[in-house]
């Protein structure tokens, strides 16, 4: 859980919903509305913009409980399925990382045996969206390679002011 106010600190969230869809070009995301920011108390804003990269090539993070790996972001379902969200933050210069999370089985998810956590936010970045890509069993996504709309993938967007403190339940 991510910590957006303390009384050291300015806060830091997103002060409008920048309306996530689909980008242009396959494997990207993009703003159709412009998101203004505070990070720690001082105000920025994203432009309205295309094809946002969601790539990551950070660390390996978060092995899949049923042994699939995840190397760049990038996981495989599982019988079941495999559901994973990726944070989405701006920096004071507006450029946009992505930080994967936990992997889980979708249909454990959908029976409410277990959660799905938002990652926390990299320091001294505000989160304003979220990414939630499940794949059915045997398919594949790698964080922009795979178009979000390829068969046996189902893209979900999650407009943020700031990381929610309770996970996705279903």
């Amino acid at each position: 859980m991510s910590n957006n106010l303390s009384n050291s600190f300015g806060a830091t969230m997103a002060l409008a919903s920048g309306a996530l869809a689909n980008g242009t070009t396959a494997g990207t995301i993009k703003t159709t509305v412009a998101i203004p920011f505070a990070l720690d108390g001082q105000f920025y804003s994203k432009a309205i913009t295309d094809n946002i990269a969601i790539a990551y090539t950070g660390p390996d993070v978060y092995q899949a409980p049923t042994g699939v790996g995840s190397v760049n972001g990038a996981f495989t379902g599982g019988v079941g399925g495999a559901t994973r969200l990726y944070l989405l933050a701006l920096n004071a210069a507006g450029a946009v990382s992505v930080t994967p999370g936990k992997i889980v089985n979708t249909a454990d998810l959908a029976a409410g045996r277990v959660s799905l956590d938002f990652p926390d936010a990299p320091f001294n970045q505000c989160p304003f969206g979220a990414v939630r890509i499940a794949v059915t069993a045997n398919t594949s996504f790698i964080p922009g390679t795979t178009a979000l709309g390829a068969s046996g993938v189902t893209t979900t967007y999650l407009n943020l002011a700031s990381v929610p403190a309770m996970p996705l339940t279903a």
